[in-house]
Formats: C-alpha cells, sequence, structure tokens
C-alpha cells in the first residue's frame, strides 16, 4: 500500500473512531441507531475502498463489531508501515 494510501486509510478509520465516540455519547436509542448505521456504511467503504480483503481475509466477518473491526485495520496499517521501512 502506498504511503498516501496509508494516510487517507488512517484518516477514514479516525473518522469511524469518532462515529464510535458520538455514539456512546448519543442520548435518544434513534440516535444510536442513526450513529451505527453511518459506521457500518463507513466500515464497507473503508473494506472496498481499501481493498482490505487482500491484506486480512477475515475483516468482514468482523466489520460488524466496530472495536475489533478498528483494531483490525491498525494492525493492516502497522504491518504496511512496517513494509515501507525495510
Amino acid at each position: 500500500m502506498k504511503k498516501e494510501t496509508l494516510e487517507n486509510l488512517k484518516n477514514d478509520l479516525s473518522s469511524i473512531k469518532v462515529k464510535t465516540f458520538e455514539k456512546k455519547r448519543a442520548k435518544r436509542k434513534k440516535d444510536r441507531e442513526s450513529i451505527e448505521s453511518d459506521i457500518q456504511y463507513l466500515t464497507e467503504r473503508i473494506i472496498e475502498k481499501y481493498e482490505l480483503l487482500k491484506y486480512d481475509l477475515g475483516i468482514k466477518m468482523e466489520s460488524h463489531k466496530t472495536n475489533f473491526f478498528i483494531f483490525d485495520v491498525e494492525n493492516i496499517i502497522r504491518k504496511q508501515e512496517e513494509k515501507e521501512t525495510e
């Protein structure tokens, strides 16, 4: 993965982290559901846009669990950054 692509992935991942924080703070169930819908959309978009299945075949199965998804993507980023420094 190119350096620029990694930076874009980091930015997109941080938007999911922000949405996760917003969801925790949301008072109304309707708001939480709306934010969860946004998170799922962003998750799917990230998987497709960055072709993450090339890097982790299980990422699609874990995508509905936001914390696991974030952890998996951070691992992909870390591994790709390590490859760049080699």
